[in-house]
């Protein structure tokens, strides 16, 4: 831990490279091949590894080819917990302390060119440029919803009738339609519109429609389509469209006439 915040304090420091870095061990020993005893800058970023460049001050971080990598701007600093380009590939939790995070993510296979150029910088020398040899693979497949105990939507229309021979509407009212709805559906607009649009339409009050003394006088065919619908009216005023072997329930509005256009 000792050695993960002396290299992030040197990673912030004025002037030192704002790419990930690899770690320094805590003591090197003798080995056939030589050991770095300097962090340098990670050049291998895969899919879903965090690959953060960070700094005090505000960066341009352009790609070169476009495309590979897309580079993200957070403020830090942040926790992140990740696996981290150069980490080995293990899970770990990272304090990124820099106010100025770019997150670099891996998207398509290739060499790309990360240039990283300070806010305001007048001298070519301030300009920074690291190779990254990025390795996407392929994207997995988007996975199958499996959750079986999620019920289907149900389907907003559609109760079965027994064919009608045509389109036809029912308004459906009750002792809690407000006045605007009762102006809309007596308008001579509306009955003007059913008229001339529909094969046949009913005006009936929902306490009447529910005796069946008084629905006994009506023709079969609207009996039909009281039996069908009723199990499954909500309460309030209804609008029932008929079209064929289909009744469509809405909600009986001031805005019956509109409604009818869109059905129809």
């Amino acid at each position: 831990m000792l050695t993960l915040l002396l290299a992030l304090n040197l990673l912030l420091d004025e002037g030192n490279s704002p790419f990930p870095m690899t770690a320094v061990p805590d003591v090197v020993t003798p080995q056939p091949t030589p050991v770095a005893d300097e962090p340098h800058p990670i050049g291998t970023v895969q899919r879903e590894e965090f690959y953060v460049l960070q700094s005090e001050a505000p960066l341009f971080v352009v790609s070169s080819p476009p495309g590979l990598v897309e580079i993200t701007h957070e403020q830090g600093p942040l926790m992140a917990r990740g696996r981290f380009a150069g980490g080995g590939g293990k899970t770990e939790t990272r304090m990124l302390l820099g106010d100025h995070l770019y997150f670099v993510d891996a998207v398509q296979s290739g060499t790309v060119e990360l240039i990283v150029i300070p806010v305001g910088a007048t001298e070519a020398e301030q300009i920074q440029r690291q190779l990254v040899e990025v390795q996407a693979g392929p994207r997995p497949p988007p996975q199958p919803d499996t959750d079986t105990d999620t019920e289907p939507e149900p389907e907003p229309d559609g109760i079965p009738v027994d064919d009608t021979g045509g389109f036809r509407v029912l308004l459906l009212l009750d002792e809690s339609a407000d006045p605007d709805t009762l102006t809309a559906v007596d308008s001579l607009n509306t009955v003007r519109w059913l008229d001339e649009n529909t094969d046949d339409w009913r005006r009936w009050d929902r306490s009447t429609a529910e005796t069946d003394g008084e629905l006994d006088k009506e023709e079969p065919v609207w009996r039909r389509i009281w039996q069908a619908a009723r199990p499954a009216l909500p309460e309030g005023p209804q609008l029932l469209i008929i079209q064929g072997k289909t009744i469509t329930v809405r909600p009986l509005t001031s805005q019956v006439v509109q409604e009818l256009e869109v059905a129809k």
